[in-house]
């Protein structure tokens, strides 16, 4: 059968080509099923053929010279196992590498527990490995967004004592080298978007949020060195996988990138504006914002309002403000200015800002020129005028007075507020900021509102914010 194939092969190619594509065919054709063969073998031993992986053997994967936590008397009374929930091992596609800073086991244990998180492993400053002996079933609470898909692995220290501690690396080299091999995880921390790979704690929060502060918490430096000695491949910042797109709770701007994709449609030289409808809001004398005062922007569309946030600029001067807005490819609906002034920055107040990642959809973003909340507290013209123009805004849109219902979107909040239920910003550090709940307790009190504390906002110790409402984490 094989010869009559070839035979009818060959005739074939006579007949269509003639005779001389024959010869050349029957010159080609050993040549060709060599080159084939070569590149068989080529992407069967670099392992891109998916069929020729060996399935991870979950039953047999355990961690050498693993103390179960159960044993240690140290956290005997520790309450810690209602913690974990159940997992298919086969979810299991990321390490994520902390690090317990100056606490020993034992206290950084309590502390993790007592507040709603724990981890899979621990390496001690001896070398000593402590944990799970079913990490793979259960997902832990130490990094909310990438929980399921991670084995949290803590190191005792800080990065400068686990570089000068070779026994402590050299286990926490050959448990990460063993899970990476074991279960097909990435020896590289370059896509943490996909959630397959070796990261830091700083790194998945970065993309996921859900952290009590941004202290360095795995050590980008510890884990260079670890990849680089289990021959693993390490990315600085600037080179993870699409670090400058949308879509990271902690932003990164590339000016570059911004520069060359921010083509506005609208504003200021672009589009004529509506007639200004607000009293508290400068117009010329044909009723229309100067100018001057515009800002250029991108169209993202309409909104209908049910809440307003208010920003500081963190610039004391209004045309720089508006300068590094345009710079930034953002737009807020109102600037007020340190004099007291408020100009409408876009075409019509609808006109949907992007200024509060969360936010943008439902409210009239409202930034305020000064450089901090020290600032703000000190321009008493510019205060009142805030006053009066979410008075207004808030009385022909029907929003409440209050800052309790952040996810509702409903209500008067600050940048802050949204910061740490959504984060999307570049600054992003958990401390109080933007622009400053001092300054809108003062605000909404004073127009006969209501104002909530951060203990008291709808739902503020859920696990759903950017910034989790704990004492500590791993």
């Amino acid at each position: 059968m094989r010869e009559n194939f070839k035979k009818r092969f060959r005739d074939r190619i006579k007949g269509v080509y003639g005779s001389k594509s024959l010869v050349l065919v029957l010159f080609w054709n050993p040549l060709c099923q060599k080159l084939v063969n070569l590149s068989l073998i080529f992407l069967i031993f670099n392992g891109c053929i998916g069929i020729f992986r060996k399935a991870p053997d979950y039953p047999s994967i355990r961690i050498s010279g693993l103390v179960s936590y159960s044993e240690l008397e140290s956290i005997k009374n520790v309450k810690w196992n209602h913690l974990s929930k159940g997992r298919d091992p086969k979810s299991v596609s990321a390490i994520v590498l902390h690090n317990s800073g100056k606490r020993k086991f034992s206290d950084f244990f309590r502390l993790s527990a007592s507040n709603d998180f724990l981890f899979h492993v621990y390496v001690d400053s001896d070398g000593n490995i402590l944990g799970d002996p079913n990490f793979l079933n259960h997902e832990w609470s130490a990094a909310p967004g990438i929980d399921l898909e991670s084995i949290h692995i803590v190191y005792e220290g800080t990065q400068e004592t686990l570089y000068n501690n070779r026994k402590q690396r050299g286990s926490l080299n050959q448990i990460i080298s063993y899970l990476t091999e074991e279960l097909d995880i990435p020896k590289s921390n370059y896509d943490v978007i996909s959630k397959k790979g070796v990261f830091t704690h700083n790194q998945t929060k970065r993309r996921f949020g859900g952290f009590v502060d941004f202290s360095p918490c795995g050590s980008e430096l510890a884990l260079k060195q670890i990849l680089s000695e289990i021959d693993g491949k390490f990315y600085e910042e600037d080179d993870w996988k699409d670090r400058f797109v949308t879509g990271w709770v902690l932003k990164k701007e590339n000016k570059d990138i911004l520069k060359e994709t921010f083509k506005p449609t609208n504003g200021r030289g672009i589009t004529k504006p509506e007639k200004i409808i607000f009293s508290k809001i400068e117009k010329d004398e044909k009723g229309f914002t100067p100018e001057e005062y515009r800002v250029k922007y991108t169209f993202r569309g309409k909104i209908n309002p049910s809440c307003v946030v208010l920003h500081y600029t963190a610039i004391s001067e209004y045309f720089k403000s508006l300068r590094t807005l345009e710079a930034r490819n953002l737009t807020a609906s109102i600037m007020i200015d340190n004099n007291g002034k408020a100009y409408q920055l876009v075409d019509v107040l609808e006109d949907r800002a992007a200024a509060a990642t969360g936010t943008n959809d439902n409210c009239i973003q409202i930034e305020i020129v000064a450089k901090d909340t020290e600032e703000l507290l000190k321009q008493p013209e510019q205060i009142q005028t805030v006053k009066d123009l979410v008075t207004e805004l808030t009385t022909k849109y029907k929003i409440p007075l209050s800052n309790e219902k952040l996810e509702d979107l409903s209500g008067v909040f600050s940048h802050t507020q949204a910061k740490k239920k959504w984060g999307g910003s570049i600054f992003l550090n958990a401390k109080d900021f933007d622009p400053g709940e001092e300054y809108m307790e003062m605000i909404l009190n004073s127009i006969g509102g209501k104002y909530y504390s951060e203990p008291e906002w709808k739902n503020r110790k859920s696990i759903d914010w950017a910034i989790l409402y704990r004492n500590f984490q791993p």
